[in-house]
């Protein structure tokens, strides 16, 4: 890493006092901004800011394609993942507007084997229905590891899951992305024509996104254009790997692959721009349209919900998040996650101001630093995003060892303004040591972690129950029923706890009479 972490700060402290002072060019910043996050490795991907429809900035960085060495640039396309729901919130909208059917009414009544007969579409859009996410499939997935899902097995699983809501529809907001996808069978239904199909010719084909398509449409990409999508595959693994070729991703890249209407589109930077321009000039929806898509779903006790998604104050209209600060000016977004692909898009309606932003190795800040290019463009503090401390000791702990990685991790423990240490990545980071084959010395590793992570975090049981996990696994029987006990002691209702040290006990007792 050539900016050192003192460097960076100092850097992006210029830049935030410049840009309260109003004297240094709103590029200069916003380059000044990324250029320091690229070479603090917080980002790989695509960039894109306009204000009244106008490019201010746009810069690619690193690589679309780490084992080919091919560069991202201004026409890499990206992976979209959840972003995609804008447009199947548009096509809903768009033919609600044509009277093919009204919000508030039942989705069962135009999808007749749909099971919850009082969800209605409104529920859908919102994510208030209760229904549940990507583990409807579970259970298949391990039956079927061979099969692709698509939205024709939607409605079927629903049936088979045969379990009630998580709450009563409109009485709770939870992100679900199965009601995206009965969205899309929706308008498949009241179109006559495929999802696909009608996206192309009236959102696509209107704002002339040449670039954008869905994934199952394009198995197989021949001109280099999309880019690659990559994880570090642990927490102490030095190496990012092409996602496709993660077995813990399989469900999702293979098995998932198949739905459409809560994702899987891919686009570049540039088509989402027009994208946006639509929506301005009103070529999708009618302003009343988008400003009732704009505006929080009421709850049933007509509250506004509240979409807690880690990244301030926001809720959820009609496909749109929303932010509840509205200083700067209303602004609406949505975010994509899926393996090795992030995306944000941000809309400043009030000031027409745009931020796009693409990773393909999923680097978690870029949300936070979406959020951050806004306030730049505004004038306003930014806050700087801190980097993973487990993630920096699991890599030298993996080549260096227990003792230069301890010395790491104490060093960088003071440097708390750009670093963060989380107990539930720790307590990640050694469960996944304990049950590697990366190291003969794997099991030394593991404990090393899991015991600073009780010294870190005494107040959590969590910390000892895995280190007593840990101990057991290792043979110290002895010491890990300690552990067991001392979870208990902070957590009485610690189950999975009292189950291990009952079966600890139990052995060792026979154990025990053995000897004699």
């Amino acid at each position: 890493m050539k900016t050192t972490t003192k460097t960076l700060f100092l850097l992006i402290l210029c830049m935030v006092t410049t840009a309260r002072a109003g004297g240094q060019d709103i590029r200069m910043r916003l380059d000044t901004f990324f250029k320091s996050l690229y070479q603090y490795g917080e980002i790989n991907g695509n960039v894109l800011v306009a204000e009244q429809g106008n490019i201010i900035y746009q810069q690619s960085f690193g690589l679309a394609d780490f084992e080919n060495n091919i560069p991202n640039t201004d026409n890499t396309e990206f992976s979209l993942a959840s972003v995609s729901k804008t447009f199947t919130s548009t096509a809903v909208l768009q033919l609600r507007d044509k009277n093919k059917f009204k919000l508030d009414e039942p989705l069962a009544k135009y999808l007749p084997d749909f099971p919850y007969r009082k969800i209605t579409i409104r529920n859908l859009l919102s994510h208030t229905s209760g229904l549940p996410d990507y583990e409807l499939y579970e259970k298949q997935i391990t039956e079927n590891p061979g099969k692709i899902f698509s939205n024709k097995d939607v409605l079927s699983s629903l049936k088979m899951w045969n379990k009630p809501l998580s709450f009563t529809p409109g009485e709770k907001w939870q992100y679900s992305n199965t009601n995206y996808c009965l969205l899309a069978l929706l308008v498949e239904k009241v179109s006559g024509i495929t999802f696909q199909q009608y996206v192309k010719q009236y959102i696509f084909t209107p704002a002339k996104m040449n670039s954008t398509y869905f994934l199952k449409n394009a198995t197989h990409v021949q001109d280099n254009k999309r880019a690659v999508n990559y994880e570090y595959p642990f927490l102490f693994s030095d190496k990012m790997q092409n996602v496709d070729s993660l077995a813990k991703y399989r469900w999702r890249t293979f098995s998932a692959s198949g739905f459409i209407g809560q994702g899987n589109v891919i686009t570049t930077a540039a088509d989402l721009l027009k994208f946006d321009d639509a929506l301005y000039h009103n070529k999708l929806l009618k302003k009343s349209t988008l400003d009732e898509a704009f505006t929080p779903a009421k709850l049933n006790n007509g509250e506004n919900n509240i979409a807690n998604i880690g990244i301030g104050k926001t809720s959820y209209g009609l496909g749109w998040f929303i932010f509840a600060d509205s200083s700067s000016g209303k602004m609406v977004f949505h975010t994509g996650g899926q393996p090795g692909a992030l995306s944000i898009f941000i809309r400043n309606i009030t000031k027409k101001q745009t931020v796009i932003i693409f990773d393909n190795t999923f680097n978690r800040s870029i949300y936070g630093n979406g959020i951050n290019t806004m306030a730049i463009l505004n004038g306003k503090a930014i806050i700087i995003r801190k980097k993973s401390l487990t993630k920096v000791y699991g890599k030298v702990l993996a080549i260096k060892g227990v003792d230069a990685a301890f010395c790491k991790l104490q060093r960088l423990r003071a440097d708390s303004a750009h670093y963060y240490l989380s107990e539930g990545e720790m307590n990640e980071l050694g469960l996944q040591l304990l049950y590697s084959g990366n190291f003969t010395n794997h099991d030394e590793l593991a404990l090393e972690t899991l015991k600073l992570n009780t010294l870190f975090f005494p107040a959590s049981f969590n910390t000892y129950d895995s280190y007593g996990e840990a101990l057991a696994k290792t043979g110290k029987i002895q010491e890990s029923i300690f552990m067991y006990k001392r979870s208990i002691e902070l957590n009485p209702d610690n189950e999975g706890g009292k189950q291990a040290l009952k079966s600890l006990l139990t052995d060792k007792i026979s154990s025990d009479d053995s000897k004699k």
